[in-house]
């Protein structure tokens, strides 16, 4: 059964009923298909999205032309370039779902004019972007700092046990910054 906007909310830091009733109120309810792009790189980022099912990819294009896969967000996860949502500048990625999507979604605009008007809901942004930016991005980069192509698919496969059902190998060896047949043995290494 799906959840609502509100009970997600609350799971990130609980507002009181009046302030969780605003910000519920600025939520848009809304579905993509699959290979929508959510985002395009070189366009800022002015929607803050909350899938409540689907997958979707973050990925960065080279000067050659190849993408780079650089985050998942699949089932009642955030998606937003953040860098971009919050500075309000060009974002160097870009946003493709891989399955159709559902989602709650709200404008910069009604984030910005919520911070204003409720602590609570700043203090809950506060906890958002530390759970869904500082924290991830910190270990994304200590994943590829220390850990070697076998500990990070693993890793990936504790956080999304079906995945490999769900998203492409490809999309999945660009993510573990590995090719494709490296991929291939150390799925078969099991």
């Amino acid at each position: 059964m799906e959840r609502t906007i509100q009970t997600l909310i609350q799971e990130i830091y609980p507002l009181p009923n009046e302030v969780l009733a605003d910000v519920g109120a600025h939520f848009r309810y809304t579905e993509y298909p699959k290979g929508a792009f959510l985002l395009k790189s070189g366009r800022v980022c002015q929607h803050l999205w909350w899938m409540t099912q689907g997958a979707c990819r973050y990925f960065y294009t080279n000067d050659q032309g190849k993408e780079m896969n650089t985050w998942f967000s699949l089932d009642e996860q955030i998606v937003t370039i953040t860098p971009s949502f919050i500075q309000q500048t060009p974002s160097d990625e870009s946003l493709q779902l891989l399955e159709d999507a559902a989602f709650y979604v709200i404008e910069k605009s009604a984030v910005d004019a919520l911070l204003k008007k409720h602590h609570a809901f700043a203090l809950w942004f506060i906890k958002l972007i530390e759970l869904n930016y500082i924290v991830q991005a910190e270990d994304r980069i200590g994943d590829l700092q220390f850990l070697d192509a076998k500990q990070r698919y693993h890793k990936l496969l504790s956080l999304y046990p079906d995945i490999t059902n769900r998203i492409s190998l490809g999309h999945i060896a660009s993510y573990l910054n590995i090719t494709q047949e490296t991929l291939s043995r150390v799925r078969a290494a099991k």
